[in-house]
């Protein structure tokens, strides 16, 4: 596993407390043949609430991302797993 880039420690907007960093995640987008998986997404998430949250201007570009899949995306194979409940 890839080891995560310290960041500095910002205020967090759920707690207010300056325990949040800026950390990178994957995000799956859309379902069925329209589903696809965006890497290095920008989150922040806080020790101190638990809360992981992505700014407005990060929405927005996950948005143009999936409203122009076909020009953002290339095709690659992924394994994909089902959770199955017991």
């Amino acid at each position: 596993m890839k080891e995560q880039q310290e960041t500095e420690l910002i205020v967090c907007d759920n707690c207010g407390v300056k325990a949040a960093r800026v950390v990178k995640r994957p995000q799956v987008l859309g379902r069925g043949t329209q589903m696809m998986l965006v890497d290095n997404v920008p989150v922040i998430a806080c020790k101190n609430c638990g809360e992981s949250y992505m700014t407005g201007a990060t929405m927005h570009q996950l948005d143009d991302i999936r409203l122009k899949q076909k020009a953002k995306t290339t095709a690659r194979k992924i394994a994909v797993a089902e959770f199955v409940y017991d």
